[in-house]
């Protein structure tokens, strides 16, 4: 059965690279697009979704961003389970800074120069957000766009989908500064892990995977 795995803001396949699923399973990426000028997040969602064969059973994997797209794309789709890792299922689950941000519009304000730029202070500050130990930043954070990342992130802070899901599986580190665990329901807590625990803590993450892939 095929996984479609859809990675955080910013990032390429490679944030799944310390995965070791199931052989039986086989995961295929669905990159990041270029939005169209005001493109509405449905919208959007419907464009990343039109790599996905519809005529067979299939899984859905959402990192950061990526949860919140795989969220949009079951308003259309119908996959047979859905995993989320390190992100968010509804505006609830949002941190008070985002939805204030949302209202204020202070995301807005920061420059296109920062969010793309691979200076000393951006790094060092991703670091932080993320983890002392996180990978090689150009490695992974390739889409650095600026409309693509300015866009993306005023979507993230202003959404609205309240639709519950059923079929999901939802893995949270109780570290995580991004979307902190104290705001996440429903979700298998993983201690010790940050925001980008599926690349530095690969090995127990595809445990925690495994062991509800073996149910398919």
């Amino acid at each position: 059965m095929k996984i479609y795995q859809i990675s955080g803001l910013g990032a390429n396949h490679n944030a799944f690279k310390n995965l070791k699923l199931l052989p039986d399973f086989e995961c295929i990426a669905l990159p990041w697009l270029q939005p169209e000028l005001n493109e509405t997040l449905p919208h959007y969602a419907e464009r990343m979704a039109e790599k996905i064969n519809v005529n067979e059973p299939f899984l859905l994997m959402g990192l950061s961003f990526g949860g919140i797209i795989t969220k949009e794309i079951n308003e259309f789709l119908h996959p047979k389970f859905n995993f989320l890792i390190s992100t968010v299922k509804s505006r609830e689950e949002l941190p008070a800074l985002m939805k204030l941000s949302a209202a204020t519009h202070l995301h807005k304000l920061i420059p296109s120069s920062f969010l793309t730029s691979d200076s000393l202070l951006s790094y060092s500050v991703f670091r932080k957000l993320y983890s002392a130990r996180m990978p090689d930043m150009q490695e992974i954070f390739v889409f650095r766009d600026p409309y693509y990342l300015k866009w993306s992130m005023d979507r993230i802070v202003n959404w609205h989908n309240e639709n519950t899901l059923s079929n999901f599986m939802h893995l949270h580190g109780n570290k995580d500064l991004v979307f902190p665990s104290s705001k996440i329901h429903e979700a298998v807590i993983v201690e010790g892990g940050t925001h980008v625990m599926v690349m530095n803590k690969g090995r127990k993450i595809s445990e925690l995977l495994n062991q509800k892939l073996m149910e398919f």
